[in-house]
């Protein structure tokens, strides 16, 4: 094969993929890289580094990179049979594997199972047990609040580690066993997540949306944001609120 015939096979390989836009493959999980980087993604992205949107890439339908420019840091998620698996490199030559906070690989499967279908209201209030360490989810309301409300387990139950929330469902691993309740599902419309009075997090995201939006799931990213899928008359954006209560993003999901 001559050289401008192997130029053009490359770029048709790993240029063109590079340069296209983010697509579905990218799996939901939450991660934890050394140096206090903390990585969360939605089914097929956006992609956040410390609560930040990511420049997202394809190169394969099992293997993405998400950059933050602002600190340098490039993520590398690889997906397949085995698992994800993460790395960073960052500035300085830094580099490592990073951890996952969350077995949620397959979890975005399961939530979606719901989206699209009328299956009647899910309960506010569940019990749910992981036996020999196996990763299981019960369906439940997890709009507002979820709070595990009785750990049943001889293991401690700890969110983002053995147990958290999706969508439509809360999942355990490890051994966890525990009831889990959504305190905000009250009989009032106050009480129901989506009036700025009650829920300061959502008046932060309207206010900066500049409209008012219904809250779809509110989730815990790592230890220092929160993420809340809104809906809102043009469309369903992901909100990301620091632990202070300002809004470190608001973005359009994808898809949208």
């Amino acid at each position: 094969m001559s050289m401008k015939k192997a130029l053009a096979v490359f770029l048709l390989m790993f240029g063109g993929a590079a340069a296209g836009p983010a697509v579905a493959g990218v799996p939901f999980l939450n991660a934890t890289c050394p140096g206090g980087i903390e990585l969360h993604a939605d089914d097929g992205g956006p992609v956040f580094v410390n609560g930040r949107e990511a420049s997202l890439k394809r190169f394969s339908d099992s293997y993405y990179e998400a950059r933050d420019g602002q600190s340098g840091t490039t993520i590398s998620i690889s997906t397949g049979d085995g698992g994800t698996q993460l790395s960073y490199t960052a500035r300085g030559g830094a580099h490592g594997v990073c951890q996952m906070a969350e077995g949620t690989h397959g979890q975005q499967a399961r939530s979606d199972s719901h989206d699209g279908h009328d299956n009647g209201p899910l309960p506010s209030k569940v019990t749910c047990e992981s036996s020999d360490a196996k990763q299981v989810w019960c369906d439940m309301d997890t709009r507002g609040n979820v709070h595990m409300v009785k750990q049943l387990s001889h293991t401690d139950c700890r969110e983002g580690q053995n147990w958290g929330l999706s969508n439509h469902s809360v999942w355990v691993n490890g051994g966890c066993r525990a009831v889990f309740e959504n305190v905000s599902r009250n009989h009032d419309h106050a009480a129901d997540g989506n009036d700025d009075a009650g829920n300061p997090a959502l008046a932060a995201c309207n206010s900066r949306k500049g409209s008012q939006g219904a809250v779809v799931t509110s989730v815990p990213v790592g230890n220092d944001y929160k993420e809340l899928i809104i809906d809102y008359p043009d469309g369903r954006f992901v909100c990301m609120l620091r632990n202070d209560g300002g809004v470190q993003s608001l973005t359009r999901t994808r898809g949208q």
